[in-house]
């Protein structure tokens, strides 16, 4: 766990060095006191805290949620008069995604004791600013700059900002979404960004954990055969039966199969399984067949059984409740969702990728 009073003043540090160095040594003890001040008095160092101010929007509601259980569900910030506020309680410093009504998001980094302020107007979302940690200052900043730019330049934007910000939360993240989660990505760049990031914070827990993610690299690539799995299923979801049973990838040697990871909480989830569906009734059709599994990351078995009746899920359905932290998800490097693998009779990746028009639905017309 991070130390709270270094969060809380990392960015004060380097200056309060250079005046301890450059005063006398009766000076240190004047200057002692407004160092501890300055370390302890946060006013709520357990705790995050979120104002926002939005205008043209008088009342409504944004969801939040966080990417590293931070929160353990979908949770509401309801706005009235234009403003919200929320608390999260919290030790460590929690990557939290505001989803808009329209389906886009904002990133906010939250840190122990900070008040985050969120400024912007509900008709140019994209220009919303977000202050009250170096954090949240330097996504801004590189969010308005990253604005209007095409993919390849924002990329390159990002990894700029990773080199110059190596001991910021908000470069761990954009390192994640840029490099970490492009199937496109150089293995080795992804790895030398990993390296450079590990190198200045060497302590780092969360960093360490995506080692796992780097050393997946290329696991899902197109051509590659379906990395081995084995999936118990629960009697009672989808269509897998009154009684436990275990599904692995031999199960599924010599057939079409497509499996899309997915939860309740995430936008476009209900859009995979439908195409998922889609193609399985105009592959029937053509007189062809696909086998179907559905990869929940819930966390509330209600909700999951209460969208599996309503999305017509009648075929596999896995579930182990522990969202982004389970097992098969960590070890194929999943990190965004929806997510479609499409699999050949021959065990090889077809297609994969979280975005179906583009990744999947190119290779499902040539089937």
């Amino acid at each position: 766990m991070k130390n709270e009073a270094f969060a809380a003043a990392r960015t004060r540090l380097p200056r309060i060095g250079l005046a301890f160095r450059a005063v006398a040594n009766a000076s240190f003890f004047v200057l002692l006191p407004s160092l501890f001040l300055l370390l302890s008095c946060t006013g709520h160092p357990k705790e995050v805290r979120l104002k926002g101010e939005f205008e043209h929007l008088e009342q409504g509601e944004f969801f939040i949620y966080s990417t590293d259980e931070a929160l353990d569900r979908l949770d509401t910030l309801r706005i009235q008069g234009g403003r919200f506020s929320y608390t999260l309680p919290t030790l460590e410093t929690a990557t939290l995604h505001i989803l808009y009504p329209n389906r886009s998001e904002l990133v906010v980094f939250g840190t122990p004791g900070a008040d985050i302020v969120i400024k912007g107007d509900a008709q140019n979302l994209n220009e919303v600013e977000v202050s009250g940690s170096e954090d949240n200052d330097v996504y801004t900043e590189f969010r308005l700059e990253a604005n209007g730019k095409s993919a390849a330049e924002a990329k390159a934007l990002a990894r700029d900002y990773i080199l110059q910000h190596p001991l910021l939360d908000m470069s761990r993240f954009l390192f994640t979404n840029y490099f970490l989660l492009d199937p496109e990505a150089s293995p080795s760049e992804v790895t030398e960004l990993y390296d450079s990031l590990c190198s200045a914070q060497p302590d780092d827990l969360t960093l360490s954990k995506l080692s796992t993610h780097v050393r997946a690299l290329g696991k899902l690539r197109v051509g590659n055969p379906l990395p081995d799995f084995s999936l118990t299923l629960k009697p009672g979801h989808g269509g897998n039966g009154e009684e436990e049973r275990t599904v692995s990838r031999a199960d599924y040697d010599g057939k079409l199969l497509l499996i899309a990871f997915w939860a309740s909480w995430k936008g476009g989830s209900q859009s995979v399984l439908y195409r998922a569906r889609r193609l399985r009734r105009e592959l029937k059709g053509r007189g062809k067949d696909i086998q179907l599994i559905s990869y929940s990351l819930d966390a509330d078995e209600r909700q999951l059984r209460r969208y599996e009746e309503r999305d017509s899920i009648d075929y596999p359905s896995y579930c182990d409740f522990l969202s982004l932290a389970s097992p098969l998800v960590q070890a194929w490097g999943i990190r965004q969702l929806p997510y479609a693998i499409l699999v050949t009779p021959d065990g090889h990746i077809l297609a994969a990728g979280s975005d179906w028009m583009k990744d999947i639905q190119p290779k499902a017309d040539k089937l």
